[in-house]
């Protein structure tokens, strides 16, 4: 009986002291490398991964290259160092990235890309895409433009992010699918990056406005700030309510930029799904799950018609 009586209170002992330390080796630990952090985008992600991360027990760690692509590479190394469970990058380049991706690839340590993919050349070192419907937003916008403006010959300007970036590239496609399938030709007579910048795509206008003082339609800026800050330069130029401006993503100020008839659309873009799906799919990762490809969160179209249905989804 003694003998029992010692052995349930080792047993319990060794309970007590292995648990915990079980408990902590078992919490998953991402390593979360943005693109740029500084833009309303980002914030709903890191919201969203926060979020989903209590939920899960998860550990998240984010870092800010601040649009640099070194600093970036930087980071994702240091990503491996702390020997993360899953990295997830928003790539600044799609083909700088690669380098630092196949090094964490060959460390042993699974990468998910978010928002931003990486080129097709990196494709072998990741395990997944989370993002948006990104073609799906661009021919949203593209149908707006037709119920707008028919077959009539309209000139467009396209406000780029970062050259190559994947929602650049695929929202710039999605609205010229969407020209074709409609029988429409439009004319791009300038398509240039402005850096997912307000300031820059507001520079940018001004000098088109100058360029083409009387041949600019329509604009499709690729997301809500640099739309909004193409709706300035218009204001300020004099040319209020005579260009028809389109943005992505379904930020508050051009919700209400769309309420006032500022802008005449978005397409709404679900960046806190982005991050709430990133955390899952690490998860998944972490549990040793099958993962597709591409995971999406989906779109909406917003016009003044249906601004007043959508708005509390704006963010």
């Amino acid at each position: 009986m003694e003998k029992k009586f010692v052995f349930v209170v080792l047993l319990i002992a060794c309970l007590v002291i292995t648990i915990p330390a079980g408990a902590d080796a078992d919490k998953l630990e991402i390593c979360v490398v943005h693109n740029n952090a500084d833009h309303p985008s980002i914030t709903a992600i890191v919201q969203g991964m926060n979020d989903e991360a209590a939920i899960y027990g998860a550990e998240v760690t984010f870092f800010d290259p601040a649009a640099d692509p070194q600093k970036q590479a930087s980071m994702i190394e240091d990503c491996i160092s702390r020997q993360a469970d899953v990295i997830v990058v928003n790539a600044v380049d799609p083909t700088a990235v690669v380098a630092p991706i196949k090094k964490a690839y060959e460390a042993g340590i699974p990468i998910l890309t978010q928002n931003a993919d990486v080129a097709p050349e990196g494709k072998a070192y990741t395990r997944a895409f989370v993002g948006s419907q990104s073609i799906d937003q661009g021919y949203a916008v593209g149908r707006m433009m037709v119920q707008k403006f028919g077959d009539q010959e309209a000139k467009v300007v396209i406000i780029g992010g970062n050259p190559g970036q994947t929602d650049y590239v695929n929202r710039v496609a999605g609205a010229q699918q969407a020209w074709a399938d409609a029988g429409v030709n439009y004319e791009i007579i300038s398509d240039q990056p402005a850096g997912w910048s307000k300031d820059k795509a507001m520079t940018l206008m001004t000098d088109l406005l100058t360029r083409f003082p009387t041949g600019i339609d329509m604009v499709y800026a690729v997301d809500d700030p640099m739309a909004i800050g193409v709706v300035e330069s218009i204001k300020a130029a004099g040319y209020d309510g005579e260009i028809a401006v389109y943005g992505t993503n379904g930020n508050v100020d051009a919700c209400a930029a769309i309420q006032k008839g500022d802008m005449a659309g978005t397409a709404l873009q679900m960046s806190y799904l982005v991050g709430v799906y990133a955390v899952r799919a690490a998860y998944d990762i972490y549990v040793d799950r099958v993962l597709p490809e591409e995971i999406l969160a989906p779109t909406a179209p917003i016009t003044s018609e249906n601004i007043d249905q959508w708005f509390e989804m704006c963010w």
